[in-house]
């Protein structure tokens, strides 16, 4: 009886393994790749949100912008787009943030778009210039009458603080 292995058991055996192991390198190029491609999403997606906390904050115009870089000492560099939109409302416009790594196409570059509905300057503007026309003659009228009624009200005081 023989008791050990024949080559053709070892040379099958280091075959299977080598597939497996090939098989796991594949499986962890693969992880290696989607972690990386994951965090650039992340980072656009924080770029987007701050962008976008910046234009409802006053800290950055409300102006369309097109491809214009984040920050150029990063590599590859971020582009951003700002599109300014009209909605079924007039008080509300919709921005939208889009944000991209600048590589090529092949290279499946991360990219993330924001959208939010902000209040229409140009409506806010209208409708305040409006109310302070209609605060301005309402507040003429109303201060004939509220200097009677603290006329009367001093007039109460006096007689209700005698015995």
């Amino acid at each position: 009886m023989n008791r050990g292995f024949s080559l053709l058991e070892v040379i099958l055996s280091l075959a299977i393994l080598a597939g497996a192991l090939a098989a796991l390198g594949e499986v962890m190029r693969q992880a290696d790749r989607h972690a990386s491609l994951s965090g650039d999403e992340t980072q656009a997606q924080i770029i987007a949100s701050s962008i976008m906390d910046e234009l409802v904050s006053g800290y950055r115009p409300l102006t369309a912008e097109n491809q214009t870089v984040y920050d150029p000492e990063v590599d590859p560099p971020w582009v951003y787009s700002i599109a300014i939109e009209d909605t079924n409302y007039l008080e509300l416009l919709a921005i939208r943030v889009s944000v991209e790594q600048q590589l090529e196409p092949q290279l499946q570059p991360a990219r993330f778009e924001l959208v939010r509905w902000l209040t229409n300057p140009e409506y806010m503007s209208s409708k305040t210039e409006d109310e302070a026309s209609e605060s301005t003659s309402s507040s003429t009228s109303s201060s004939g009458s509220s200097s009677s009624s603290s006329s009367s009200s001093s007039a109460l005081g006096g007689a209700g603080g005698q015995p």
